[in-house]
């Protein structure tokens, strides 16, 4: 059985005393079942991670000693900022989660003008919550360390409008573009990609993309569903120029 990895919102020390309180301590004690004793792995996101042994337990609170710190860094050279379309139902759910498992670095959720979703006030504000929350526990299982920036969704033409001075490689996903991934050669910087909703973007948002410096590519003959799209997508780059590419083995859990 693989030790229980928890990421802690607050600032872990080596070699301390540490005080579990809040949705942590509930999870760790009411769901989790942990006893004293029972060892796990605790990170706060600022890299690296620690291991810990619980020492007492309350309906309150979760006391740990910390023990030193392990400088364990599984993030990809290839930063990757993952555009996604706002879609609907459980989708982007999935993109959350199986992207932070793959290593992309930000997402931002974009509503376009096919996106039939639209989020706005405190509807976005507890969307945005619940995906980071996905993200946070697609962190604790796939031994991440390091957080992805979940961003707040943007409307397409506010978002480009915002960044058009970026000069970051950008990449858009198009069914019949040309060019495909394996096109984009020596792409060793950070990387944008933007990823259509259902029914893709309208021929005025690829227009505007294109002005602004997204490459469009294509992943090949089949059309592919929003949410397998991205995750192709990312997996294409991590293979051809990420850390999918080297002669580590992959593990699944």
């Amino acid at each position: 059985m693989s030790q229980t990895r928890l990421y802690i919102d607050q600032l872990i020390r080596a070699n301390t005393a540490l005080e579990i309180g809040g949705d942590r301590a509930h999870y760790i004690g009411r769901v989790l079942r942990l006893r004293v004793g029972d060892q796990l792995t605790l990170f706060d996101g600022k890299g690296g991670e620690y291991p810990a042994q619980i020492e007492s337990i309350s309906k309150q609170s979760v006391q740990v000693a910390v023990g030193d710190h392990i400088d364990a860094d599984h993030e990809s050279h290839l930063s990757i900022h993952l555009l996604q379309g706002l879609s609907r139902g459980d989708r982007i759910d999935m993109v959350v989660q199986k992207a932070t498992e793959l290593g992309v670095s930000a997402l931002t959720p974009v509503i376009t003008d096919y996106s039939v979703v639209k989020l706005s006030g405190e509807r976005a504000l507890k969307k945005l919550a619940h995906w980071r929350g996905i993200c946070t526990s697609a962190c604790e299982q796939c031994g991440r360390n390091v957080l992805p920036r979940i961003e707040q969704p943007a409307r397409f033409r506010d978002w480009l409008g915002a960044n058009v001075s970026d000069t970051q490689a950008r990449l858009i996903l198009k069914p019949d573009a040309p060019d495909t991934l394996r096109s984009c050669t020596n792409l060793v910087g950070p990387v944008k990609v933007l990823i259509g909703p259902e029914g893709g973007f309208s021929e005025a948002e690829y227009s505007l993309a294109a002005d602004t410096g997204f490459k469009a590519v294509s992943l090949g003959p089949r059309i592919l569903r929003t949410e397998t799209a991205a995750l192709a997508a990312v997996a294409g780059l991590q293979t051809l120029f990420g850390d999918l590419a080297g002669d580590s083995t992959s593990q699944v859990s």
